[in-house]
C-alpha cells in the first residue's frame, strides 16, 4: 500500500541521515570541542527526528488518525549546554571547523525549507504541525551552529553579546 506522503517522509529520513553522517564525520575532524560537541549533539537530534518521522509514517500507514498535535520531538538535547562547557577550553579558530560549520547551516537551512514545503503541501493539520515542529526544531540547529561560528570566530565579542556585559561598568 502506497501512503500518501510516503516519499516526502522517506526524504525526510533521507534528509536526516544525511545530516547525521555529515555531523559524525564532522563530529570526528574538528579540532575544537565546541565544534565537536555540537556536531554530536545534533547527530542526537537527528536520530530523535528521524524516529519521531518514523512513527509518523506508521500511523499513516495504517490508517490511524492523529489525535494530538505535535508541539515538539520531546528530545531534551544538550546543545545549549555545550556553551557554558566550552569556557573550560579556549576557543581556537581552526578553517576546517568553520567551514565544516559553514556547511551544517546549509544543510539545516534545506531542511527547514524542505519541512515548509512539506506542511504547506499537506491538508492533514496534525501533519501540517509535525512538519511545521520539524522546520522550527531545524532552524534552532542553524541558530546554534550559527552561534557555534560567532563564539570560535570572536569569543570575548560572544560573551559581551550573550552574557549583556554593560560598557559603564555598573
Amino acid at each position: 500500500m502506497v501512503v500518501k506522503g510516503e516519499s516526502a517522509l522517506k526524504k525526510a529520513i533521507k534528509l536526516e541521515k544525511d545530516g547525521i553522517d555529515f555531523y559524525l564525520k564532522s563530529a570526528q575532524k574538528a579540532k575544537n570541542i565546541l565544534v565537536k560537541k555540537i556536531f554530536e549533539g545534533l547527530v542526537k537530534e537527528e536520530e530523535y527526528h528521524i524516529k519521531m518521522i518514523n512513527q509518523i509514517y506508521e500511523k499513516m500507514k495504517n490508517n490511524e488518525t492523529f489525535k494530538e498535535w505535535v508541539t515538539g520531538t520531546g528530545f531534551a538535547g544538550n546543545l545549549e549546554k555545550v556553551f557554558q562547557d566550552a569556557l573550560v577550553e579556549k576557543a581556537r579558530r581552526s578553517k576546517n571547523d568553520i567551514e565544516a560549520l559553514q556547511l551544517a547551516l546549509d544543510m539545516e537551512d534545506k531542511s527547514v525549507k524542505h519541512y515548509e514545503r512539506l506542511a504547506s503541501k499537506t491538508d492533514n493539520p496534525f501533519e501540517k504541525r509535525f512538519y511545521l515542529t520539524l522546520s522550527y526544531e531545524e532552524r534552532g540547529h542553524y541558530l546554534r551552529i550559527m552561534d557555534s561560528i560567532e563564539y570560535i570566530s570572536d569569543p570575548a565579542g560572544w560573551h559581551f553579546i550573550k552574557q549583556g556585559a554593560m560598557v559603564d561598568g555598573g
